[in-house]
């Protein structure tokens, strides 16, 4: 046998990184694919309406929001408003039109209330309010919230 085919037969040829560091590299991309989509699943999504002051909620919807604030160990949401203008607000009170909540930082929506609004006598000055199931705690006490009224966004309102 020669010389050669000796040291061919008994040297390990090896790649230039060892396999272990061949499985790290493959584990860290899947992982990074995989979260790169989970990232992107939960990236904030472009809120809706168009960015409004409060004076603008208030000639469009008769309202002042006072609050919103997280209740029953973070299971219900209090929406809390005063009413500037009874024929403008009285929209809010059908289901169709009610507020939207959206956790600025998640996208997360809060639009389910806990009971329907209740139809009685809207006067000027009174403050009124909406409970909302708060599904999965999506908002939490400092949480910045978007609420949504029709075509209009208050931003960064902050939970309480």
């Amino acid at each position: 046998m020669s010389s050669a085919s000796v040291s061919l037969s008994t040297r390990r040829l090896r790649p230039h990184m060892p396999r272990f560091a061949w499985l790290m590299m493959a584990a860290l991309l899947i992982v990074g694919v995989a979260g790169g989509g989970f990232l992107a699943a939960n990236r904030p999504a472009s809120l809706p309406g168009q960015s409004a002051t409060e004076a603008m909620i208030a000639e469009k919807w008769g309202i002042k929001i006072e609050h919103i604030a997280v209740l029953a160990d973070g299971g219900l949401i209090d929406f809390r408003f005063q009413v500037l203008d009874p024929d403008k607000s009285a929209a809010l009170f059908d289901l169709a039109t009610r507020p939207v909540m959206v956790v600025e930082s998640t996208g997360k929506r809060v639009d389910s209330l806990y009971h329907p609004p209740h139809g009685h006598n809207i006067v000027a000055g009174q403050s009124q309010y909406f409970i909302y199931n708060n599904s999965y705690g999506a908002i939490q006490s400092g949480s910045s919230v978007s609420i949504v009224l029709g075509d209009l966004r208050l931003e960064h309102v902050i939970a309480q």
